[in-house]
């Protein structure tokens, strides 16, 4: 899948830039040796002309360096990605450039990538031989989701005599997507696979009839069968009743649906996944360097959480849904499965936006018992808001749980914890601690209530909300909960 959203190649050729030509160091420093020239000037007027012989000398083989230097329209330059931009993980650039001359051109090439990319464009030195294409790698990491637009690549090339120097761009600006997180460790994988297989098998070993709302045969009617359940068409063909008999459903509906409110704009830092480039440089690797830091966001961990949490559900045989909702709803995808719907949602997921304002988990909840008549899963990926009233979301998700079946993923803050169990060195730090230990004590009566209205919650932390919420799922699943 991943191969799929690799952004498309560009290739253009190049094209003259405003100013087109400028002057090399080397031609600047040989006119500044011949003002050398002009101190015997004040002894002996005739070294005046020596200065300006020199002069006039290295400025006609600067015009004759810039006349041979190849127009820009014989190069061509193309940029691919080597993989497909994901939050937080390496992504290599491939700059390639085709130059049509004669000669062997040193060329300068500078990426306008977004600063979602690099934030500081480094210029890249390149040798290009006749009519050979030349390739340098750009390394990046993307900081942010969402689509972005790439600039041009501009290119300073020199001739022989290194005096003159032209410049040149290739228009190779294009829109691209940014993905969130979505890989899984091999690890990981298999382990879950492993769980799913085993589920799949005790569904196939125990599958309870009357349950379910899955057709599974004909029979001749029964006392005590319900009346919805006798099959008028059968029964019309055989002349007496018959009903039809379910059993339990092998494919179920799980909405995935993450909140977009002012608590998930809450930043961390995370370590970057380093490149093959850097995995050389280990003494550079320290938690203390800021080039392995990478400052995400709830949202950004959960949208990689629901990613993931999609292949798992998709794997196990149920249909996925989305919904991301703020103010308003973000983005909605109904139940479905396979690889083009986990396509819809990744891109879904790449374009949604923390909000600045409280998330409305009223209208959500609405919108999901629109959405979704029978009962499903509803996987809730939120954090609770610390204030004197009882939350919204707690009121959405005991509505929610009267028709479905809720997994509530509240995301808590660690650091929470360690600030109630220190112990204080002065006043202001018992102050500190005391309210700490008031807001957890908060929580916990609110999802001990959520829990006692048939709600199923999970506690867990930004980092680890990916796991946690699969293997939830799963041990929903293994129990047959729906």
């Amino acid at each position: 899948m991943i191969q799929t959203l690799v952004p498309p190649p560009l290739r253009a050729a190049a094209r003259a830039h405003r100013l087109g030509y400028a002057l090399t160091p080397r031609a600047l420093l040989l006119l500044a040796a011949g003002c050398l020239l002009s101190t015997p000037g004040f002894f002996h007027p005739r070294w005046i002309w020596a200065m300006l012989a020199w002069d006039i000398l290295v400025m006609l083989l600067t015009i004759l360096d810039a006349a041979l230097l190849p127009a820009p329209g014989k190069i061509s330059v193309e940029r691919r990605f080597d993989n497909s931009p994901v939050l937080g993980e390496p992504t290599a650039v491939t700059i390639e450039v085709t130059q049509g001359s004669n000669q062997i051109l040193e060329i300068r090439v500078t990426d306008a990538l977004h600063p979602a990319l690099d934030p500081m464009p480094a210029t890249q030195r390149v040798l290009a031989y006749p009519r050979d294409a030349a390739q340098l790698t750009i390394e990046c990491a993307p900081n942010t989701r969402g689509d972005v637009t790439l600039g041009k690549v501009h290119l300073r090339y020199r001739g022989a005599l290194g005096l003159a120097e032209r410049w040149a761009a290739a228009d190779l600006e294009q829109n691209i997507r940014l993905y969130p997180p979505m890989e899984r460790s091999p690890e990981d994988t298999a382990m879950y696979l492993l769980r799913i297989r085993q589920i799949a098998l005790q569904k196939r070993r125990l599958r309870l009839r009357g349950l379910g709302r899955e057709f599974e045969s004909l029979r001749e009617y029964q006392r005590g069968d319900e009346l919805r359940n006798i099959a008028w068409p059968a029964t019309a063909r055989r002349g007496k009743l018959i009903t039809r008999e379910f059993t339990t459903e092998r494919s179920q509906q799980v909405w995935i649906v993450l909140d977009a409110g002012r608590l998930s704009r809450t930043a961390f830092e995370i370590r970057r996944k380093a490149a093959a480039t850097q995995l050389k440089e280990s003494f550079r690797d320290r938690p203390s360097d800021d080039n392995f830091l990478l400052t995400v966001t709830q949202l950004d961990q959960a949208s990689g959480a629901a990613i993931a949490l999609a292949q798992a559900v998709m794997q196990a045989g149920d249909k996925a849904a989305l919904l991301v909702y703020g103010r308003r709803i973000q983005q909605q995808l109904l139940p479905a499965s396979g690889a083009g719907h986990l396509r819809q949602f990744v891109d879904s997921l790449s374009q949604v936006r923390a909000e600045g304002s409280e998330a409305s988990h009223l209208s959500a909840a609405a919108r999901l018992k629109h959405l979704q008549r029978r009962r499903g899963l509803i996987l809730w990926i939120t954090e609770l808001a610390d204030s004197a009233r009882r939350p919204e979301v707690v009121d959405a998700a005991a509505d929610l749980a009267r028709r479905h079946m809720v997994l509530l993923v509240v995301l808590g803050h660690p650091e929470l914890q360690q600030i109630a169990n220190r112990d204080p060195a002065n006043v202001e730090q018992m102050f500190v601690s005391t309210a700490a230990t008031e807001i957890l004590e908060r929580r916990r009566e609110i999802l001990a209530r959520l829990r006692a209205q048939g709600v199923l919650v999970v506690e867990t932390t930004p980092g680890t909300v990916k796991a946690d919420a699969i293997n939830q799922y799963l041990e929903v699943k293994a129990r047959g909960l729906l």
